[in-house]
């Protein structure tokens, strides 16, 4: 067995909150040692929800101890990476690109890159907007390729 993933599911009623203005129906369920929650605006959706942790449940899948969700409901991870990706834009945009539109590819993926890279991953960062990138493209490539 994974050490991120148990089998000792338990999953409890839903339980109802009656606010002033809007009722909230929470599916609690405990994975291992650790209670989870999730709210939901409708009950339809509520039931639908500890549905399928019951399901999964029964069917003897893992739950990940990180997320408390089954294991087969996490995405595959993927063939190219974060930074691999942002290189391949870059270079598909960057020649036909004006150097407004170049500063601005570059300010979207510097403000992209932080949530999809884990923190203390500065090298990608350097890469995606590396000093000088919009006054000129060649700098862009050589800094990608070095790293």
């Amino acid at each position: 067995m994974n050490e991120g993933t148990t089998y000792d599911v338990r999953v409890y009623r839903t339980e109802v909150y009656k606010g002033v203005k809007v009722t909230t129906y929470r599916v609690r369920w405990k994975a291992g040692k650790r209670l989870w929650r999730e709210g939901f605006r409708t009950a339809a959706q509520a039931d639908s929800f500890r549905s399928a942790l019951l399901i999964a449940a029964r069917k003897g899948e893992a739950f990940s101890l990180a997320t408390g969700r089954p294991t087969a409901w996490e995405r595959k991870k993927a063939d190219t990476t974060w930074y691999e990706f942002a290189c391949a834009y870059v270079d598909m945009k960057w020649k036909q690109a004006s150097a407004k539109y170049r500063k601005d590819i570059a300010r979207a993926l510097t403000a992209a890159t932080p949530a999809m890279l884990a923190p203390g991953a500065r090298m990608a960062r350097r890469c995606v907007y590396p000093p000088g990138a919009a006054a000129v493209g060649i700098q862009h490539q050589a800094a990608c390729r070095a790293a």
